[in-house]
């Protein structure tokens, strides 16, 4: 395929030997599950989710860097744009199946609970290939990660992420830029909803810019709102009225991934205010890094994320580690299970922060009553 390096010519990533093998083996787990014979196998994708969380430390990092020169190859090549697009087929058709499996009648109440959240984790981390290809400047690109984000109901995601949290990240202005000693229980509701809001803000004023009514039908949120919506109505349509948990549980549990990795992604780092007003410029230091191997495969590579920041429009097959960015002590699917428990999150995290607040690479971000005192004069509020 045009764009494809020669064998030998690098040393890859595992990512980008492996794209997006590990998301459709995901996906593909809760239809294992059946065909097993269902009972606990409908349990399989809450087994495997539990087992790449434990062994991703043990697995530990890879930290490949592509060689500049290579990197243009990789970046034009046709097949890593192909391997996103595959999910949104498999995503659906799973989705369907999850529906009417657990509207059929035929499973226990433990099966059902089974399959739920085995179909949860699966459809739910489509939202990580999603945000990839909003990224992407192909609108054919950009429009497969809407479809991917319908089944989950957060098509609205590509608005506030692209053009708030891109802008915004890592001031008191970004509802996704977590603040020193937030409670992730706390944080997560409170950025799902600002997030949307800020999106339907982001698009109220483009079209004002543009002399149109907010309330027309230029408006994206209208759209991104009407998507999934529709997706509810034809699957109560399809299955009846408990296709509706379902569809409950699919957006909670990814929307619920989505803000706890932004929790873990620039907890506590603030840019700092410019005498104009402004803020810096964003740089590896506003962004929570890390590399570890199995994490990476199953987040589309966006754990390397103050690359992501930093140079935008980077592909994830390309994303780099940089090493001057503040690193987590741990990849993101154990790190998950770390923010959800505060005191052992602070025990983790608070200690790394306040070292790299020393550095002086990033201001303190947060409020002046859960920061140290000595950092309270240098923080942004």
């Amino acid at each position: 395929m045009e764009g494809v390096l020669k064998p030998g010519t690098t040393q890859l990533s595992v990512v980008a030997r492996v794209t997006t093998w590990p998301l459709i083996g995901l996906l593909a787990l809760p239809v294992l599950g059946w065909l097993l014979g269902g009972g606990i196998w409908h349990w399989l994708t809450v087994m495997v989710f539990a087992a790449v969380s434990l062994i991703d430390p043990f697995v530990g990092p890879d930290n490949i860097n592509h060689r500049p020169e290579d990197e243009a190859a990789l970046e034009k090549s046709l097949f890593y744009r192909v391997m996103l697009w595959v999910l949104v087929p498999a995503q659906w058709a799973v989705a369907v199946f999850s529906y009417w499996l657990f509207t059929g009648g035929q499973l226990s109440t433990l099966e059902q609970i089974g399959l739920l959240l085995s179909s949860s984790i699966a459809v739910g981390f489509g939202a990580t290939a999603a945000h990839e290809l909003a990224h992407h400047g192909q609108r054919f690109d950009r429009w497969m990660g809407i479809l991917l984000f319908t089944p989950i109901n957060m098509c609205d995601f590509a608005i506030y992420h692209n053009y708030g949290h891109h802008n915004r990240v890592a001031t008191p202005e970004d509802p996704g830029s977590a603040k020193y000693g937030e409670n992730v229980w706390v944080f997560g509701p409170r950025s799902i909803v600002l997030k949307t809001l800020m999106g339907w803000e982001i698009e109220a004023e483009r079209l004002r810019r543009q002399g149109r009514s907010p309330w027309s039908l230029h408006n994206g949120m209208l759209w991104m709102t009407v998507l999934p919506v529709t997706w509810l109505v034809v699957m109560i349509s399809l299955f009846g009225w408990l296709a509706l948990p379902l569809f409950i549980a699919h957006f909670l549990f990814a929307r619920g991934l989505l803000a706890v990795a932004d929790f873990l992604e620039h907890y506590g780092l603030a840019r700092r205010r410019l005498p104009e007003g402004g803020w810096e410029t964003i740089r590896d230091a506003h962004a929570w890094d890390d590399s570890f191997l199995v994490s990476s495969l199953f987040f589309c590579q966006i754990d390397r994320h103050s690359d992501h920041h930093a140079n935008v429009g980077r592909p994830y097959q390309i994303l780099r580690v940089m090493n001057d960015a503040p690193r987590l002590p741990f990849g993101y699917l154990t790190m998950l299970w770390v923010a959800m428990i505060p005191p052992l999150w602070r025990k983790v995290m608070h200690p790394r922060v306040e070292a790299y607040w020393d550095s002086g690479a990033a201001a303190p971000h947060g409020r002046p009553e859960n920061l140290p005192e000595r950092y309270r004069a240098d923080a942004v509020y």
